[in-house]
């Protein structure tokens, strides 16, 4: 005979989700590639680079850590990391906009090393790209609008 507590208890939630593979894993492995190489180039000029002003290299580690915190946001993908991850997003796209934006009117700002500089040239404009492209993904892979577009396809 089963115990009372046993049917009357809330029952363990199941995942039945498969994993993904593509697009998804290729943008997070590129994610985190980035984040990598630009904290290591960032902390590598912040120590290196002593005769620099400490404005730059400060704002390119506070960068390339952005990068870590948004990789892992998409990494996760759940409701809270989500709202971390746009975030993290939207700050180094308008980051790096403004510093290019700034940088075309004051010659000093464009020519200390930084990630935000030139809008990333000196990386290849990888840090203007990339959140870019991690703002689609974020916006085609949210769950509640694909739900709604599952269930008003259902009630047609």
């Amino acid at each position: 005979m089963r115990n009372k507590r046993e049917n009357s208890g809330p029952r363990a939630a199941t995942d039945n989700r498969t994993t993904s593979h593509g697009g998804g894993r290729i943008l997070m492995v590129l994610f985190w590639v980035v984040s990598a190489y630009l904290t290591f180039t960032s902390l590598a000029d912040y120590f290196n680079n002593q005769d620099e002003p400490l404005g730059p290299r400060l704002i390119s580690v506070l960068a390339a850590l952005g990068y870590v915190l948004a990789s892992t946001a998409l990494t996760h993908n759940g409701r809270r990391m989500r709202i971390v991850g746009w975030v993290a997003l939207i700050v180094e796209l308008g980051g790096v906009l403004i510093s290019g934006l700034l940088g075309l009117g004051v010659e000093e700002i464009g020519a200390i090393r930084n990630v935000w500089a030139d809008f990333g040239a000196n990386y290849f404009y990888i840090p203007l790209i990339l959140p870019i492209l991690g703002l689609v993904w974020m916006w085609f892979t949210n769950p509640r609008r694909i739900v709604e577009i599952a269930e008003s396809f259902d009630r047609r």
